[in-house]
C-alpha cells in the first residue's frame, strides 16, 4: 500500500516521490567507446527516470579493473 508513497530518508532527509526502485543492469552501453556510448547510456537512465522510478541504481563500471565485465569496459579510476 505504500509503494507509491513518499518516503523521507532519514540520514539525508532526501525525499523520494515513491519507493519504485529500479535495480542495477548492465545494458552493454557502458563499453561503446567515445561520446555517443555516453549520450546513450545518459538517455537510458533519464527515460527510466522520467517513467517514475523513485531511485535508480545504476550498473555496468566496474569498481576497478578485477570487475571488468571485458577487457577495456567501463571502470571507475583516480582521473
Amino acid at each position: 500500500p505504500k509503494t507509491f508513497s513518499p518516503i523521507r530518508l532519514p540520514q539525508s532527509g532526501l525525499v523520494l516521490e515513491n519507493r519504485v526502485l529500479m535495480g542495477s543492469m548492465h545494458t552493454g552501453l557502458e563499453e561503446k567507446h567515445g561520446k555517443n556510448g555516453l549520450d546513450e547510456m545518459a538517455t537510458f537512465y533519464a527515460e527510466r527516470a522520467r517513467g517514475g522510478a523513485g531511485i535508480i541504481v545504476t550498473g555496468g563500471v566496474a569498481p576497478n579493473r578485477a570487475g571488468w565485465v571485458l577487457p577495456m569496459a567501463g571502470k571507475l579510476n583516480k582521473k
